[in-house]
């Protein structure tokens, strides 16, 4: 594994004085105590693929480099649970499960670079939240350094270990802010028998909100529901490309044969019944990659600008068709329909951004919903309302900082 040099690790254009290759427990305890000691500002990072998210640091003396922290600790198929060290990729721990029939039900854009810390710290989820969950509902247990260097483990290994607090999920979406994540204890699942992904094709979006109101009294249960609006589709590989319609709503199911074909008629027999148009059914290694695709969209690498809406999914469509009307039709749009996040993303920078990104935090709060900045020009930052509206809990986090962390030692200004 090459050791990265500081600028590698930069974040918002800071670069450490020094990176801190962390390979086992002990060195990370060290590592943070002589950081409280001077005190030095550390960010712990493994592949950084989320560095560019929230504010810039106030300090930044040295990079907690994790990637050497990897590997399975333990694995018990029969408990259906696997214990990973917060260096391993997503990518590799699913390579592991598979060996045994069985996966982690988790998939945020490019697995291969996202670690398990980073995802628990951000708590980053994909299409498929919409049938398994989010990353909080498949942890068990958690291996956490605290800011003064102290190991602490909260949960455990099995499916009911928790009595009082659950303090493990205090870790997800803390973003580096509390402690620096040593390893993590998951429940896990068996490998669906058959995954399949459907595009449906949309002239408006009533048509797509009239669906999707008779899909959830239905009893058809899909793994994702992305919407896609014409320019979203037009980074994605065939069959969705060219788009014959403005929109397009792509269905996946994963499950046993018999229950993923009568899920098909019975979507199909409701598309038609409000107008949509019904595509190709995709299987094997075609389905595999429009899944990838899809999942991938998210991470938004083509944008300068991404911003994440978390509405009532019953607003998904009204606040999508908002957001083409604020950019005059010039973003891609992608949706997780049915759990209430979009993504609304943009190439190109105006001088009347930060005006549309204050407009439409208005819309989505008005829905009860909230708007978070994931990716925005530097000099555009300070400006803008990156995590959205401040809400309770965050007035909670930031107590817990003030407590677990005095002399803000880890990720200093990232939050808050």
């Amino acid at each position: 594994m090459n050791f990265p040099e500081p600028e590698a690790l930069a974040v918002d254009g800071q670069i450490p004085q020094e990176v801190w290759a962390i390979e086992t427990e002990q060195q990370l305890s060290e590592a943070l105590k002589m950081a409280l000691k001077r005190p030095l500002a550390l960010i712990p990072l493994g592949n950084g693929t989320k560095r560019h998210i929230g504010y810039p640091p106030e300090g930044y003396d040295v990079a907690l480099w994790l990637r050497p922290l990897q590997g399975i600790v333990e694995h018990s198929p029969e408990d259906l649970t696997v214990t990973v060290k917060a260096g391993t990729t997503l990518a590799k721990l699913q390579e592991g499960l598979a060996q045994h029939g069985q996966f982690l039900p988790l998939d945020p854009p490019f697995p291969e670079q996202t670690t398990i810390g980073g995802l628990i710290a951000t708590g980053t989820t994909g299409p498929c939240r919409c049938l398994y969950g989010m990353v909080r509902e498949h942890l068990l247990g958690i291996k956490v350094a605290q800011p003064d260097g102290t190991i602490t483990r909260f949960g455990g290994k099995v499916m009911k270990n928790v009595a009082g607090y659950d303090v493990t999920k205090l870790y997800v979406g803390s973003w580096g802010t509390l402690g620096v994540i040593v390893e993590a204890t998951f429940k896990v699942r068996p490998l669906p028998e058959q995954q399949v992904t459907v595009p449906l094709w949309a002239e408006d979006l009533k048509r797509v909100e009239q669906f999707l109101s008779q899909l959830v009294l239905s009893d058809v249960a899909p793994a994702f529901s992305e919407l896609l609006n014409a320019n979203a589709l037009q980074q994605l590989p065939e069959p969705f490309v060219p788009s014959p319609t403005p929109y397009a709503l792509v269905l996946g199911f994963d499950g046993f044969r018999e229950e993923v074909a009568w899920w098909l008629l019975e979507a199909q027999r409701v598309a038609e019944a409000v107008g949509l148009r019904w595509g190709d059914v995709l299987e094997g290694e075609a389905e595999k990659v429009a899944r990838m695709a899809l999942r991938d969209l998210h991470g938004g690498t083509r944008a300068n600008w991404v911003l994440k809406l978390i509405a009532p999914s019953s607003e998904i469509c009204r606040l999508a068709e908002t957001a083409q009307q604020l950019w005059n039709g010039q973003v891609s749009i992608i949706a997780h329909s049915l759990n209430g996040v979009l993504r609304v993303m943009s190439e190109s920078v105006t001088g009347a951004a930060i005006e549309q990104v204050n407009l439409l935090l208005g819309c989505v709060l008005e829905t009860g919903g909230n708007l978070m900045v994931e990716k925005a020009p530097l000099e555009h930052k300070q400006h803008l309302p990156l995590w959205g509206q401040p809400t309770a809990a965050w007035q909670l986090m930031r107590r817990l900082k003030e407590t677990l962390d005095p002399l803000r030692i880890l990720s200093p200004g990232r939050l808050f």
